[in-house]
């Protein structure tokens, strides 16, 4: 497609990216730095929690409240609809240049998940009424339904718009130590399973509520409410966006249900243990992507070149350490297992040797895919191959977990990112964007 047609050199805001200079540099190393410091300490917590909820639950349990998070998870992805991504792009575009794009980007957003978030609460309750085997275990879904109502509050995708990851830091830090804390002090058996869940929902809720506030405060000048034509507008710019999204949860969160529909909700609990691991592995990269999407798009405003070149130093920036993390964790992971269920559990430790260069593959597919393919413009093709690779791991975990197990989960994640890394280059390459070499673009 046409590359974004330049400013012109009179722009005030094309000057000040044209020539960054030290306070534009300070920003992005300050968001940085907001973002890794708590990110640690959010990731810290759920993995303190994980060994404590599987020795009080059992692991039956544990699988239950996973299963349940799970599933709760298609919903968040159905209320997101992409707009972590797309709506986050129209916000750091127009920042500076027209505040009332951000206003009506702002609550047209907010409208539209609000909707979504009504339509599918009611879908819930007509599958557990419909589906003999969730209805026996309905209040844990609606339990769970509460962190997709914390997500649709907290506009994460503001935030990040306006580059502010300081609010996204503080508020989603303290919300999950308040939380944790009341787990290991409210939690003392499997009488207590609903309630842990019920503690580990109202983290989000929390995090959704005090952020709603703070970007309400910074909206609140005037009527900016935008006109139908333009929730349709918004609908269209996330709608490859929200299948791409939807497409990852055909290799992760259904991966969940597989096992524990096929090897029971035991099974469940111990490749969610391993999941949780990884996950966490893989959260040290949300600091980065958060701060790199904003500030890749703005530099494509002044040049596509610029663009590519910053994204390919940021590429072999992110591969060394997660690559260097990947190896640590197959290398520890009886250790690993130890620490979540207190013994090396074989499942567990299978399962993370097939998942343990997830985090190295993710941190590329994230970069070729999100701060490539979409700032460039290519969220159709982004689309199509995270699609294809759901419908591929789909087929593929069916078949390895009827053979393995748990860990036949973790092989079909490891071949389906794998084809998504290098579908994602193959496609880049084809359009003349070269970053594993220093051909111009």
């Amino acid at each position: 497609m046409p590359l974004p047609l330049q400013r012109t050199q009179t722009d005030p805001v094309q000057d000040h990216v044209r020539q960054p200079g030290r306070s534009h540099r300070k920003k992005l190393l300050t968001n940085t730095l907001w973002l890794y410091s708590l990110q640690g300490l959010n990731y810290l917590l759920p993995m303190l929690v994980l060994p404590y909820l599987i020795r009080v639950l059992g692991v039956g349990n544990y699988g239950l409240i996973a299963l349940a998070q799970a599933f709760a998870q298609y919903f968040t992805i159905f209320t997101d609809y992409g707009f972590n991504l797309s709506a986050t792009k129209r916000i750091a575009i127009a920042k500076g240049d027209d505040d009332t794009t951000v206003r009506q980007t702002f609550w047209g957003v907010l409208l539209i998940k609000a909707t979504l978030l009504i339509a599918g609460f009611a879908l819930l309750l007509g599958i557990t009424f419909a589906i003999p085997a969730m209805a026996a275990a309905r209040t844990a879904y609606l339990v769970a339904y509460l962190s997709v109502l914390g997500n649709v509050l907290f506009p994460v995708w503001y935030f990040q718009g306006i580059e502010k990851m300081k609010n996204i830091s503080i508020i989603t830090g303290v919300s999950k130590m308040l939380t944790v804390g009341a787990v290991f002090f409210l939690v003392h058996g499997p009488a207590d399973t609903i309630l842990a869940l019920a503690l580990q929902s109202s983290a989000p809720l929390l995090a959704g509520v005090a952020g709603f506030a703070v970007a309400v405060r910074s909206n609140w000048k005037g009527a900016a409410l935008p006109a139908f034509a333009d929730l349709r507008l918004l609908l269209r710019e996330g709608w490859h966006l929200f299948l791409s999204t939807a497409a990852v949860t055909l290799y992760t969160n259904t991966n969940v249900f597989l096992v524990g529909m096929l090897g029971g909700v035991t099974e469940a609990g111990y490749f969610s243990a391993a999941e949780k691991i990884i996950r966490a592995a893989q959260g040290m990269l949300i600091p980065l992507t958060q701060v790199l999407f904003p500030h890749v798009n703005t530099l494509v405003k002044e040049s596509p070149e610029r663009a590519v070149r910053f994204v390919r130093k940021s590429l072999l920036t992110i591969a060394v350490p997660t690559f260097a993390g990947s190896l640590a964790i197959l290398l520890c992971s009886p250790l690993l297992s130890r620490l979540a269920f207190g013994f090396s559990n074989a499942t567990t430790n299978s399962t993370l040797r097939w998942t343990a260069f997830i985090p190295f593959l993710v941190a590329i597919s994230s970069t070729l895919g999100i701060q490539t393919m979409v700032v460039f413009g290519h969220e159709k093709a982004f689309s199509r191959i995270l699609v294809t690779a759901g419908v591929f791991n789909v087929a593929f975990a069916w078949v390895l977990i009827r053979r393995m197990g748990a860990p036949g989960a973790g092989a079909a994640v490891l071949a389906t990112e794998t084809f998504i890394v290098l579908a994602m280059l193959w496609y880049l390459r084809r359009i003349g964007i070269h970053l594993l070499d220093r051909r111009p673009a």
